[in-house]
């Protein structure tokens, strides 16, 4: 097999540990106007009534691994709307690739993919006002 440390890709918790790094510095700094791709306000002009999950906030690696399950799923889920779309096109003769067709060929692994990571990483149970019935005060989203 080929050796993933030679490629220079960063493992998961590389990719991880940065995305954790860079909140905390965007946080600590708040003088540092975000640039046109960073559309948040910087989490003083959060109405502090939303709620905790929709402020912004610096995250933890451990908060941040128990998402990642829920955002690559997320991932596989819209990329397969897209190839559903150019499977659309490819059926009805007006695909924008001669390939489009070959790429149809790849929604029903990338459907079971998405499936299986949200089954084997499902997002945490996140405390609820309205709670999931069970008493618990918590729900899935």
């Amino acid at each position: 097999g080929m050796n993933l440390n030679e490629t220079g890709i960063p493992t998961r918790n590389q990719i991880l540990e940065t995305y954790c790094n860079y909140s905390h510095h965007y946080h600590q700094n708040e003088t540092m106007k975000p640039q046109k791709h960073q559309q948040h306000p910087p989490s003083s002009v959060v109405p502090q009534s939303l709620p905790t999950v929709l402020r912004l906030r610096p995250a933890n690696l451990e908060e941040a691994n128990a998402w990642a399950g829920f955002y690559l799923s997320f991932l596989f889920f819209k990329n397969c709307v897209i190839v559903h779309g150019v499977a659309q096109r490819a059926s009805s003769g007006v695909a924008s690739s001669a390939m489009a067709h070959r790429v149809a060929e790849l929604l029903p692994e990338m459907v079971r993919l998405a499936r299986m990571i949200w089954e084997e990483y499902p997002p945490p149970a996140v405390a609820s006002s309205a709670g999931g019935g069970d008493g618990s005060g918590y729900s899935r989203l």
